[in-house]
């Protein structure tokens, strides 16, 4: 299945040198933000003020399984130079990161099969969550065995510097 990730009408560009990604969690898809910073689930530190875009995934980029019904997917990708970084926003308390973890990980692997990836010099994954600002220690091993199979190192903390 060939998916475009790159629709415009699920893009916004941003040079602001901090500024957050939310998440409603309702059908709406996620979106930035340079206001509001209690509303902000993961917090992008863009220093050098360089060219970002976000790409709202679910909810805005069609998905299907073979039955039809919609694949679990990641909030978004924020993508700048030559770097990708897959971004999934979580607010529970448990269960959060086995959750996420699928999510990116599914999200990661229909975009490799209709995306080179190694076009891409940095590549990361991040699991975000207001609640848990920082990554779980306990996840070291599952953290690594992600980077070794996708190719793509999964960071569980909410903030993310370009």
């Amino acid at each position: 299945m060939v998916v475009n990730f790159f629709k415009e009408e699920c893009q916004t560009r941003t040079k602001e040198s901090r500024f957050g990604i939310c998440d409603l969690n309702d059908d709406s898809p996620a979106f930035i933000i340079s206001t509001n910073e209690e509303d902000w689930v993961a917090i992008v530190d863009n220093e050098k003020q360089k060219e970002v875009i976000f790409t709202a995934i679910d909810n805005c980029i069609d998905i299907l399984r073979p039955n039809g019904d919609r694949e679990n997917r990641c909030d978004g990708m924020l993508t700048y130079d030559s770097n990708i970084d897959f971004v999934e926003l979580k607010a529970d308390r448990q269960d959060w990161t086995s959750k996420g973890i699928k999510q990116l990980k599914t999200t990661i692997q229909i975009f490799a099969a209709s995306n080179d990836l190694t076009r891409y010099r940095k590549k990361r994954a991040f699991l975000a969550n207001r609640k848990h600002p920082n990554f779980p220690i306990g996840r070291m091993e599952e953290m690594q065995r992600f980077t070794n199979e996708l190719k793509v190192r999964l960071i569980i903390q909410n903030t993310i510097k370009i």
